[in-house]
């Protein structure tokens, strides 16, 4: 047997993930990713000021993060200071915001309307620019439009039942089980074997980054499982996180009190990296520039390719779950959605040819 659950559609750039049960256990899990990863080739030979506005179009999600990243990684390599003004870092918070908002109304599917997302949405567009002097008005239309969707003010209290969140947070309740384990997080100490795999590997280690005998993950279960509660499961506990950041995103706007959450540094003459926290978790960039200050070489680490890796820690989290067959394309989807790749996915269940 065979059942499929889209969230977007399979094509360039997507993720296939495959989902084998016996006995109502998931017993394997299959992970293909068709994502271009040679899109950094396209900067070679550039001018690296052409650099940060040219990865920002490149990657439509989280675009002002990978602009950052590549003006940081770059100044670095020139020995200069990066720009981390705080609008910069404001803008990165309000990037951050949209794409959890935007990746928890997917998984709520109908019960968002889509009037109030996209009233969110251009809310924190317009904080992210940065030309308005009314920053306080436009937090606080946030906070109530956030509400709306289910956002409490106290990320400890439970999202409002008739809210769509927390119909979300109803439905993972009832979904089957899944364990929660404290995460393998991809730390800062963790920079200098990502830089190791990037320089010896090169493009096949941005495709499937990882770190011998680990499985890393990064992204907000990794940043604030400490916080979360296990007795319900991995989806609750994933999707508190995610309520988690959310709050603590909007406290941040409210107090105009954006922290640099970059690592940046020189590694050798003309070449530097930097990595920052985006919604999905750490993004790296690394440079190195020849003479002429055009780019000689560059390689991009993306957050998806830790948590989707074929042995990382999705896998790891599904495999052995015990889920009924009917409900387990719905419950797999949910998981996937709450380890948030940047692509489409789509999933597959089967039952495992022995069974």
């Amino acid at each position: 047997m065979t059942i499929g659950a889209d969230l977007g559609g399979l094509g360039p750039g997507a993720i296939s993930i495959v989902a084998e049960l016996a006995d109502d256990r998931v017993c394997s899990v299959r992970v293909r990713s068709s994502r271009p990863m040679r899109l950094t080739r396209l900067f070679l030979g550039r001018p690296a000021a052409e650099i940060p506005p040219l990865a920002g179009r490149l990657f439509s999600l989280c675009g002002l993060s990978h602009a950052f990243a590549a003006s940081c990684a770059l100044a670095a390599a020139r020995g200069t200071q990066p720009n981390a003004a705080p609008q910069n870092l404001l803008a990165l918070d309000c990037e951050r915001l949209a794409e959890t908002l935007r990746a928890l109304a997917a998984m709520a599917e109908d019960a968002v309307p889509p009037a109030a997302l996209r009233e969110a949405l251009a809310l924190t567009r317009e904080l992210a620019a940065g030309q308005s002097a009314d920053r306080r008005g436009i937090v606080a239309r946030l906070r109530a439009e956030t509400a709306t969707l289910g956002l409490p003010h106290d990320p400890a209290s439970a999202a409002p039942a008739a809210a769509p969140f927390g119909e979300l947070w109803r439905a993972l309740e009832r979904s089957p089980a899944i364990a929660a384990t404290a995460p393998d997080a991809l730390r800062p100490e963790d920079d200098a074997l990502v830089l190791e795999g990037i320089k010896t590997r090169g493009e096949s280690f941005a495709a499937a980054p990882s770190i011998a005998g680990r499985a890393p993950e990064t992204g907000a279960f990794a940043r604030h499982w400490r916080e979360t509660e296990f007795l319900r499961g991995a989806l609750c506990a994933r999707f508190r996180a995610r309520m988690i950041e959310l709050a603590q995103l909007l406290q941040r706007l409210e107090t105009g009190s954006a922290d640099d959450a970059s690592r940046s540094s020189a590694l050798a003459a003309r070449e530097a990296y930097c990595a920052v926290e985006t919604s999905r978790g750490d993004l790296y960039h690394w440079a190195r520039l020849a003479p002429d200050d055009r780019i000689e070489d560059y390689a991009i680490v993306a957050p998806t390719e830790w948590n989707f890796h074929p042995a990382g820690p999705f896998v790891a989290t599904l495999l052995g779950a015990r889920i009924p067959r009917a409900e387990a394309a719905r419950t797999i989807t949910r998981l996937a959605g709450l380890f948030d790749p940047c692509v489409a996915f789509r999933i597959e269940v089967r039952e495992a040819a022995h069974a």
